[in-house]
Formats: C-alpha cells, sequence, structure tokens
C-alpha cells in the first residue's frame, strides 16, 4: 500500500512518543477507519535525503553486528527500513513474549514526499511547543506503520448509532522492580532499594526538566494487586509528567503538564467530561474512574507479563555493559556452537530467551560474567535489550459503556468486560502495548554512563 497526497484528508495529530509521532484517521476510507499511522522522527537539525534513495536503498538497517546479535531471526537482518524493522521486531519477538492480544505489529505502508508534507501541517500546528523542540516529523520517511487505533473500538461507519463514548488512558509504566543481580557494584547498591523511577526523577529535578518529583512509583503499578495499581494510578493523576494521558473518543482530556506543576483545573475538568461515561455522580467521578481502571488493569494481568519481560534483564546493566565488550571484541568462531537457529514466533518464549532458570543469576557475579562465552555475551546483551523495550513501552487501556443512555448493549467480540467496583456498571474494554520499538546495540554505553550519572546525582543530593 502506498499512501499520495490525494490520501491525506481525514489524517490528523494524535500525539506522539519519544520517536514517533502518531496519525488518526477520521475520514471515510474504510481501509482507514479504526487505524492510526506511526512515522517516525528525526532531530529538528537533520538534514533531509532525497526520498527516492530511501525506496530503492536495500541497505539492512541493523549493523553487522547487531545481525549477529539476533541471527536467530533473519527477518530483522533483512529489514531495510526502520518501520519494517519495528514490524519485524514486534511480530517476531514481542508479539509472541506478551502476547497477540496486546501487541499490534502493524503494516508497513509507503509514504510519498506529498502524503508526508500535506500531513505535516497538522502535525506543525498541533504538536506541543515542547515536543518540536528537539524533533519534527521526517519528511523523508518512506514507510510508516500502520497500525489498529487502541482509543477506539471497531465499528462499521452508519450501521451503529448512539454509541456510547469511547474513553482511554495511556501510560507510561517504566520498571517495575528492583533490580536483584550480584553484579551491581557495592558503590552502586542504592539501585537494589530505590527504583530506577525515583533516581531518574532526581536526576530531572537537578537539570531543571521538572518543577517537583513525581509521587508515582512503577512498583506500585507492578505490585499484583488492585490497591498497589489504584494508588499508582491516583499518584499519576496528581504528578502525571509525560506519564499518564487520558483520551475521550481520541480527543485528549487529561496530560501533563510535562514539568510537574499543579493538576487541579485538569481534574476539574476531567471530572465534568467523565458524565459521559460514568453515572458515578459529580464529585466522585474522578475516584471511580481510577478505581474501574485498576480494576481491569489488573483483570488484564499484562502487566505481570510486562514485568516478567522486563526482568529479562537478569544482570542489570553493570553485567550487561560487559557482556557488550566481550561482544563486540570477540568474534563467533569463538562460539563452537555459531550456527544459527531459526525460532517460529511461537517458539519465542521467556523460557527460550534466559541464559539460566530464573533465580540463579542472583549467584552470578563480574567473575561469571567476564568468563562468559562469546554466544553466552550475545544472549545477555540481547536479553537486557528485549527488556529495554519493554522497560520504556507505553500501555493502553480503552473502555466503553456496555449500554447507552437508553440500555442498549453494544459487546465488542475481542473485548472482555469489566465492572466498575463501586457503581457496578459494566464496560467493554481492552489493553494494548505499543511502543514496543528495538533498541539498538550502539547505545549499550549511553545506557551504562546514564545509569552511574542517575545512581551518583542520586547519592549526592541524598546526602545533602
Amino acid at each position: 500500500m502506498e499512501l499520495h497526497k490525494e490520501d491525506a484528508e481525514g489524517w490528523f495529530y494524535r500525539g506522539e512518543g519519544a520517536a514517533n509521532i502518531v496519525l488518526a484517521y477520521q475520514g471515510e476510507k474504510p481501509s482507514f477507519i479504526g487505524r492510526v499511522l506511526r512515522i517516525r522522527k528525526v532531530p529538528k537539525n537533520n538534514k533531509n535525503h532525497n526520498l527516492d534513495q530511501v525506496k530503492k536503498d536495500s541497505k539492512p538497517v541493523l549493523s553487522v553486528d547487531e545481525r549477529k546479535l539476533w541471527r536467530e531471526w533473519p527477518s530483522m537482518a533483512m529489514a531495510t527500513t526502520p518501520a519494517a524493522l519495528s514490524h519485524v521486531y514486534a511480530a517476531d519477538i514481542m508479539q509472541p513474549l506478551l502476547g497477540e492480544s496486546c501487541v499490534d505489529a502493524g503494516l508497513p505502508v509507503f509514504l510519498t514526499t506529498g502524503f508526508l508534507e500535506a500531513v505535516n501541517e497538522d502535525v506543525v500546528a498541533n504538536q506541543p511547543e515542547w515536543r518540536s523542540k528537539d524533533a519534527v516529523m521526517d519528511l523523508t520517511a518512506g514507510v510508516a506503520l500502520l497500525i489498529a487505533d487502541h482509543a477506539s473500538f471497531p465499528t462499521v461507519r452508519g450501521q451503529v448509532n448512539d454509541l456510547p463514548p469511547t474513553i482511554t488512558v495511556e501510560l507510561k509504566p517504566k520498571w517495575g522492580c528492583l533490580p536483584e543481580a550480584a553484579t551491581i557494584s557495592g558503590e552502586n547498591n542504592v539501585k537494589l532499594h530505590v527504583s530506577r523511577f525515583t533516581l531518574f526523577q532526581q536526576l530531572k529535578f537537578q537539570q531543571g526538566k521538572i518543577k517537583s518529583v513525581s509521587k508515582y512509583s512503577p512498583l506500585d503499578l507492578f505490585s499484583g494487586n488492585e490497591e498497589g495499581i489504584l494508588k499508582a494510578l491516583v499518584d499519576l493523576f496528581e504528578t502525571p509528567q509525560n506519564n499518564i494521558r487520558v483520551f475521550l473518543e481520541g480527543e485528549e482530556v487529561f496530560g501533563g503538564p510535562v514539568d510537574g506543576g499543579s493538576t487541579d483545573e485538569l481534574v476539574t475538568s476531567l471530572e465534568k467530561k467523565l458524565a459521559g461515561v460514568s453515572v458515578a455522580p459529580e464529585g466522585e467521578r474522578v475516584p471511580e474512574f481510577q478505581r474501574l481502571v485498576a480494576s481491569a488493569l489488573n483483570k488484564s494481568k499484562v502487566l505481570d507479563q510486562l514485568l516478567r519481560v522486563q526482568k529479562l534483564d537478569a544482570y542489570d546493566i553493570e553485567g550487561a555493559i560487559l557482556a557488550y565488550k566481550k561482544f563486540m571484541e570477540m568474534t563467533d568462531d569463538a562460539d563452537a556452537d555459531g550456527v544459527a537457529t531459526t525460532l517460529s514466533r511461537s517458539e519465542t518464549r521467556v523460557e527460550n530467551l534466559a541464559l539460566e532458570p530464573d533465580g540463579e543469576h542472583k549467584k552470578r557475579d563480574m567473575a561469571w560474567i567476564e568468563s562468559l562465552s562469546w554466544d553466552e555475551s550475545r544472549r545477555v546483551v540481547r536479553n537486557f535489550l528485549i527488556s529495554a523495550t519493554a522497560k520504556d513501552c507505553g500501555l493502553m487501556i480503552t473502555l466503553r459503556p456496555l449500554n447507552n443512555s437508553h440500555g442498549t448493549p453494544f459487546p465488542v467480540r475481542s473485548a472482555s468486560i469489566v465492572t466498575c467496583p463501586t457503581t457496578g456498571q459494566q464496560y467493554i474494554c481492552k489493553v494494548a502495548l505499543l511502543d514496543l520499538d528495538t533498541k539498538r546495540l550502539k547505545k549499550m554505553p549511553f545506557y551504562h554512563s546514564v545509569d552511574q550519572e542517575i545512581v551518583d546525582t542520586y547519592k549526592a543530593h541524598r546526602a545533602q
């Protein structure tokens, strides 16, 4: 599929993450209804190159070393665009690990210069200033991913009337556990007791990027019980920064301020807007909505699965960086079993990826890491990067009242039904994980340096 200038009508700016801009569709073409486009971003000072060259360029996106790293998945080595790589990585690795029901690998589509320039007008007009300072939409992207619009439920336009509104919560869960690796040095043992998110908050605060430290703790969200999840949501609503947004019928109605300012007016506004999706009386709608979302997340078990993949990082960056250096310095000739084995998508499980049985890594120190073979080092690095994807992804939970104002039910075959614990109101519900992009091998030294900067900053200011 190729999108031209005339296809731009109906596409509008929905939002963005660190790597991609998201366009949603409100037009009449059936092939686009219920879909969004993820188009990559580039640094603002990036010098655009010729789009025709982008399409003709058959060079793999992955480096030679990366193709060795992911050799069990040769389709990744064949990817010649970032969008194609994201599609393959999501389909062949993250989808089997996290479940097909919550991971949409998308469909790669070609984009002409005319289409990109036309939709960019809406992006420029609506992109938040703080987002546009450093990065813009890549007008030479060439290929993007067309995926399901997770902020809506599938409907056939014109055949269903009087549908209840749809409300969506988008979260950035972050790291859901404390590391336990023996490879963490004594000077850095604060990591064993303080969440990565909290450590990073102190660095952002000292850099002036936020006005106050967030009350949110991912350890609450990933606690495995509804009470902990509810506490995490309440704290996110009070100090959202960029970690929670709420959409009503695809339009953002709650989010930010990014720097950690007051959210009182935003919560008051949301309270009124929730009237269309909640039977709770005014003044109680936001708390009831938080309880509903907590209950739905707990029931879905998606956080449990996400945490399991995050725990593939068994040796922390302090161990993984040593494995990275061994992997880069040695050759695959050092591995006696250096024959690639292609795994089917159904065989990609945490057990296949883990270097050893769960729990054994707690006994493995730096000396053990340094004794690893080339292939074992490769697997440590690969698992770290898969874990990094799971630690940096987004989560969307979408809800719609089961019945409209007349009491008519509108269930969706692919969605489950959840009940608000206090009001008893029923909703159809779906959960999706997004931004499951490949983490690049060349960033390993960066991950290590940032880790040390975070720890040093926290220790320095805690002592004051």
